[in-house]
């Protein structure tokens, strides 16, 4: 009985493992700001289903911006580089290498929000998919409880306080990277 208790925990590790890589893109240059920007609307499936040339992806990201996914001419410039480079049905793509656009630099802060996708909704100062950053601060200014209140709304995510989009939950964020998030958001006034 014991034998097969660890036998079925190991079998539910491993497809953890698998669940969690199919979750992803190819590690490389641009692969989590295209993890962040195009998982706001589509599964990544959609991605590593759909080899495309250079020019297919350049029509399907400018389309997407034009449908009002929250793109610089920069990200999108980067998303189509990526795709091309490691989805393209054209040419085999080159081994999975570090994504070094997403490091943050020294930044942990930056590391947060990247790691967590958090610019894909807000940045610093303007509205996005979500409210800024200093809107955000803005109005838990004079609340007592901020520090709190933003740590469950980060924690649990939830919908309706700034608009109908859901903000999703952050459930395995430490409680220190959480704490490093409410005290940067809170001081963006």
């Amino acid at each position: 009985m014991r034998r097969e208790a660890v036998a079925a925990l190991a079998c539910l590790a491993f497809a953890a493992a698998v669940h969690s890589q199919e979750d992803m893109l190819i590690s490389g240059p641009g692969s989590t700001l295209t993890e962040n920007k195009c998982n706001i609307c589509h599964d990544l499936a959609h991605i590593r289903r759909a080899q495309l040339s250079r020019g297919e992806w350049a029509d399907n990201v400018r389309n997407m911006k034009e449908r009002g996914a929250p793109l610089t001419e920069e990200d999108a410039a980067l998303i189509v580089e990526y795709l091309a480079t490691y989805y393209n049905r054209d040419k085999p793509a080159p081994p999975p290498s570090p994504d070094t656009l997403a490091a943050g630099g020294d930044d942990p802060v930056q590391k947060l929000l990247n790691a967590g996708a958090c610019n894909g909704c807000h940045s610093v100062d303007k509205r996005v998919v979500g409210p800024s950053f200093r809107e955000i601060a803005a109005k838990y200014t004079g609340d007592g409880a901020a520090a709190e209140r933003l740590a469950a709304k980060i924690r649990s995510g939830g919908q309706g306080v700034w608009g109908q989009l859901p903000m999703p939950p952050n459930p395995g964020l430490s409680d220190s990277d959480l704490k490093t998030l409410v005290v940067w958001v809170l001081g963006q006034k």
